[in-house]
């Protein structure tokens, strides 16, 4: 059984966003939380890579923030620093592997007509239901690179995720290089699974050799208790 989140974890992920967001402060950077999707989509826009994924574009999707939101980290000029994204699926009546099923053809096979979507997806995501949290489109500028951000970063908002929804499961589609360097066990993932979504043939701007990652409620209270306590380093 997942851990439930009571008063006392709380405080745990308050104390524990506190202490991060001090260490971005301290970096020169200012945070600010929304749910407004098109401003999440302009300020994707100028970052170097302009890179927005499908499961945070308004073409495919109405966001609000009863079910996502987005962290924008931004320098002393106001210029863009970071970004990431989050939202959450109910998925109890079905797994996260029947939801990539009908999902991921929708955002990725139907506007490609050469890519093709298999079935033999990560095992882990064929037991996974309930309230699932999904996190991505992490960017960070290049010259703060380096320097422990990304891993802050991320921990934010895996800790805002959990404070709002007190998800089952959070998880992220991950380069099995960052997997293998490490970079998902240092930012908070706990669990790793060799194969994401399992692509025939994978649209041109989609990496097939993804690892799903991902933490459970019980693995994000605890990741809150021990940066509440130690700090992020």
């Amino acid at each position: 059984m997942l851990a439930d989140v009571t008063e006392e974890t709380t405080l745990d992920v308050v104390r524990a966003i506190a202490r991060l967001e001090g260490r971005v402060r301290a970096c020169g950077l200012t945070l600010r939380e929304s749910a407004d999707f098109a401003a999440f989509e302009a300020a994707v826009a100028t970052t170097q890579d302009r890179y927005l994924m499908e499961d945070f574009s308004s073409r495919f999707f109405d966001l609000h923030g009863a079910q996502a939101f987005w962290i924008g980290a931004r320098d002393e000029a106001g210029a863009v620093v970071s970004v990431q994204a989050a939202k959450v699926e109910d998925l109890r009546d079905r797994t996260l592997a029947e939801h990539w099923r009908q999902q991921q053809r929708r955002l990725f096979v139907d506007p490609a007509a050469e890519a093709e979507l298999g079935t033999d997806h990560a095992r882990d995501a064929f037991f996974m239901h309930g309230r699932i949290a999904y996190h991505g489109n992490l960017w960070l500028r290049k010259d703060f690179r380096g320097r422990g951000l990304a891993e802050t970063l991320t921990q934010i908002g895996f800790l805002v995720a959990l404070a709002k929804w007190s998800p089952d499961y959070l998880y992220g589609l991950m380069a099995a290089a960052n997997a293998l360097k490490g970079f998902g066990l240092r930012v908070g993932y706990r669990r790793f699974v060799p194969r994401g979504t399992h692509w025939i043939a994978a649209p041109s701007h989609i990496r097939p050799d993804d690892w799903l990652v991902y933490s459970t409620r019980a693995d994000l209270i605890t990741l809150a208790a021990t940066i509440a306590v130690e700090g992020p380093e």
